[in-house]
């Protein structure tokens, strides 16, 4: 592995993303990283980098379509996690510490890049574009995801960020709109196409998903732990709610939860 990245945000984003277990909430995800890779029409032999990799969803997609896969995170542990899903798999993907603002890699080196709702937390998202960039050779391709802001995952973070106002990396919102996402990569020369999608989320109640979430999410997590009881109560009601209101039918919850699919090609 290489050594971690000392771009400025780096040491705050690594220590949010440490906190919880990130593997119990990230793997239903898994549906939005086969997707992104399916519709980049990712092909064997092509090398690929997946930035804010996390446990490995988006390298396990790749690797299953025979890419020569770079999983980065900025986290070890979750790297970790990474290799162990892919040996129990029986494929095989290198990982490397990374940070999204100052990437370990040459100009060009890799066909794909990819990063799903994983990018979107660099503290700095205009060095975090170009460097998607640079490290993309002449006509290779990126996918990005991103949750929309009216939808449960950025409405999570709007209120994670409400009730703890204190500070937070990154600016994933931005990401989750077509006028962000524009302004990140203009002149960058870049061509881009979007999509809208959705993966569902379920839980047997809006109880169990807040217990989940408080202990496995990082956000949800350390803004908790900031916060004293009666702000601690105020977050369960509001996230209780919102998650119940986006609901569709019982028994249980079932949420939709839409994000921005972009892919762009360099010129």
């Amino acid at each position: 592995m290489t050594s971690p990245a000392t771009a400025p945000g780096a040491e705050r984003t690594r220590e949010l993303w440490s906190a919880g277990d990130y593997q119990r909430v990230g793997v239903r995800l898994v549906p939005a990283s086969e997707q992104l890779v399916a519709d980049l029409q990712v092909r064997p032999g092509e090398r690929l980098l997946d930035i804010g990799g996390g446990t490995g969803n988006t390298a396990l997609a790749a690797a299953r379509r025979d890419a020569d896969v770079v999983c980065t995170d900025i986290v070890p542990e979750m790297l970790d996690y990474a290799r162990q899903r892919a040996e129990l798999e029986g494929l095989s993907f290198a990982t490397e510490i990374a940070d999204a603002q100052a990437l370990p890699y040459d100009d060009g080196s890799f066909d794909v890049v990819t990063s799903t709702i994983g990018v979107v937390f660099a503290a700095d998202a205009e060095k975090a574009a170009a460097e998607i960039v640079r490290v993309l050779r002449p006509g290779g391709r990126f996918g990005l995801t991103a949750w929309v802001p009216e939808a449960p995952g950025g409405k999570l973070l709007q209120l994670v960020r409400q009730h703890d106002p204190r500070d937070h990396p990154g600016d994933p919102l931005r990401w989750g709109t077509r006028d962000g996402v524009e302004q990140l990569f203009a002149r960058r020369g870049v061509t881009l196409r979007y999509a809208e999608r959705a993966t569902d989320f379920t839980a047997p109640s809006p109880e169990v998903q807040w217990e989940r979430y408080v202990d496995w999410y990082a956000p949800v997590r350390v803004a908790w732990e900031r916060l004293d009881e009666g702000g601690r109560q105020a977050f369960h009601d509001e996230f209780v709610a919102m998650w119940g209101s986006y609901s569709r039918g019982h028994p249980g919850i079932l949420v939709p939860n839409t994000y921005l699919q972009v892919i762009g090609t360099k010129s």
